[in-house]
């Protein structure tokens, strides 16, 4: 009896043993994100009104709270054809699936963008996330960004009647793009 139960428990550790060896030695997994983050982002921007396009700079630092959810800060440079702005925001990220190697993802952000005041500013996007064996992943987006329209006022003045023209014009700086992204 006793010699039974003593190869039972020496089969049962063996196979644990050999099942413990298995996932420490997996090559292949992916590392699901935990703690801080930081993204740097790249955007080529088309305006919906004008057809004109833009591109944005971005950062954005913070926590991933459960192997699918980040949220942080950020801020970025938007630079338009005439113009430039900073939008400063805070970020909503999901992974759908973060131990796979390629996994969609969905992000929001909300804020402000500074042009001779704050106006509002929202994003979203939704893409894939192609991530490595370590903190570390690469991320393509489809994106729509929402800038707050604003009035923008020029003076010039004309030296033939000595007067000063002033030209006042609404600018819609509202675009969807392309946006690729690291993140450590």
């Amino acid at each position: 009896m006793k010699k039974i139960f003593f190869l039972s428990l020496f089969a049962a550790l063996v196979v644990s043993a050999n099942a413990q060896t298995v996932v420490i030695t997996d090559k292949g997994a992916v590392r699901v994100p935990s703690g801080y983050q930081g993204h740097i982002e790249y955007s080529n921007l088309f305006y919906l009104e004008d057809g004109g396009t833009a591109m944005d700079i971005s950062t954005t630092h913070g926590f991933y709270y459960t192997p699918n959810m980040f949220v942080g800060l950020g801020f970025g440079v938007h630079v338009a054809p005439d113009d430039g702005f900073v939008p400063v925001f805070a970020s909503a990220k999901y992974i759908f699936n973060s131990v796979k190697r390629i996994s969609p993802t969905i992000q929001m952000r909300m804020g402000s963008f500074f042009n001779e005041g704050a106006k509002p500013y929202g994003d979203l996007s939704f893409g894939l996330r192609f991530a490595s064996e370590k903190d570390f992943a690469f991320s393509i987006q489809a994106c729509a960004s929402y800038y707050a329209p604003f009035d923008q006022t020029e003076y010039k003045w004309d030296y033939t009647t000595q007067t000063e023209i002033v030209n006042t014009s609404r600018i819609n700086l509202s675009c969807v793009g392309i946006r690729l992204g690291i993140e450590w």
